[in-house]
């Protein structure tokens, strides 16, 4: 409120202004015969003054009632503006739609229901999702859709717990205290080679060679 100029505080003064002679248009338009329940007609200004500031934002953000409800409250106000101010204007004399003399009342009923609230939200510099004109004009080309109820039935997700985060250790590094690097120890065989039935054959016919040689040296020398 500290940043509002002039113009802004203007419009709320003039918002309020609009509220106040609409509610009593309204009250006046409201049209009873016992004076028990006169109160009613300030209650039911009240309460169509709220639902049409409700009013003032995108109908995809309302449900489907309180669009409704908005609507036949706009209409409520406006027409107990005109009937109220008409009764100002023409006190005693019956309402007549189709006259010139209703002109006058159907305008300033009009603009004292429509105007408040768009004013007010301008004069508090808040951000305006809609109108009730806009949101008409939506409604009327089908622009704009009413929010629809959740479905509260299905059970919420059950959260699935993550894994816990395991330390990437580097195959370099020793983990508890063991490398991960040590050379894996290699099988070596305690028997000898295999040797070929071939090779096994000619090292016996040497060695028997070698034993002739020998026993005939042995009878040389003798």
């Amino acid at each position: 409120m500290k940043n509002l100029d002039g113009r802004h505080k203007l419009a709320i003064l003039g918002a309020i202004v609009c509220w106040l002679l609409s509610m009593w248009f309204s009250y006046l338009g409201f049209r009873i015969d016992s004076n028990k329940i006169a109160f009613v007609g300030w209650i039911l200004a009240g309460i169509v003054t709220i639902v049409e500031l409700v009013w003032n934002s995108q109908t995809g953000k309302l449900s489907l009632t309180l669009i409704a409800t908005g609507l036949l409250c706009y209409a409520y106000g406006i027409w107990t503006n005109i009937t109220g101010f008409w009764e100002l204007q023409h006190p005693g004399v019956e309402f007549v739609i189709l006259s010139t003399r209703s002109l006058m009342p159907a305008f300033v009923g009009t603009i004292m229901e429509v105007l408040p609230e768009p004013l007010f939200m301008w004069g508090i510099m808040s951000t305006m999702d809609g109108d009730f004109l806009g949101n008409l004009a939506g409604l009327w080309n089908g622009n704009l859709s009413y929010a629809k109820p959740t479905d509260t039935d299905k059970p919420a997700p059950i959260p699935v717990p993550s894994k816990p985060d395991t330390p990437n250790y580097p195959s370099s590094l020793p983990r508890n205290g063991v490398s991960q690097n040590k050379p894996k120890p290699t099988f070596v065989p305690s028997y000898p080679p295999a040797v070929s039935a071939r090779g096994l054959r000619n090292q016996v016919m040497d060695k028997r060679e070698k034993d002739l040689e020998d026993l005939w040296d042995e009878i040389e020398g003798k």
